[in-house]
């Protein structure tokens, strides 16, 4: 009886560190960070309206994000090419989203629970900076 106890106990540890131990870099992603980046970049950024004079991302500009089930998103253009990020409730749900809608399309990239769509190198690689 008392090796199973100590069996028990063991396990149970187990399952506390490998439950509370998460991905640094998924606590340290947000869209801030992203948007950041980007703003930071010294690329040329428009939202895509003729009247746009802005160099930066517009945050309000949105894609329709409940199309792949995500939770929010930013769309805007690089040097006239298209780019949207989406970001999802946790890596699950994307995972999820990723089987149901067959994410990510040839050249998207998914970095924890955010999703980079576009055909941008220069996007790519700005996302992929970001830490």
């Amino acid at each position: 009886m008392k090796k199973f106890w100590s069996g028990l106990f063991i396990v149970c540890l187990v399952l506390v560190f490998a439950g509370c131990s998460s991905s640094k870099e998924e606590d340290n992603l947000t869209m801030d960070k992203f948007i950041e980046a980007f703003n930071n970049s010294g690329e040329d950024i428009s939202s895509g309206t003729s009247s746009d004079d802005k160099k930066i991302v517009d945050e309000e500009n949105k894609p329709i994000v409940e199309m792949i089930e995500a939770n929010d998103g930013v769309i805007f253009y690089l040097e006239g090419n298209p780019v949207k990020i989406y970001e999802y409730e946790s890596i699950d749900k994307l995972k999820k989203a990723k089987k149901k809608y067959s994410l990510p399309a040839e050249g998207d990239i998914i970095r924890e629970r955010f999703l980079l769509e576009t055909n941008s190198e220069k996007a790519k690689e700005i996302f992929n900076s970001v830490k």
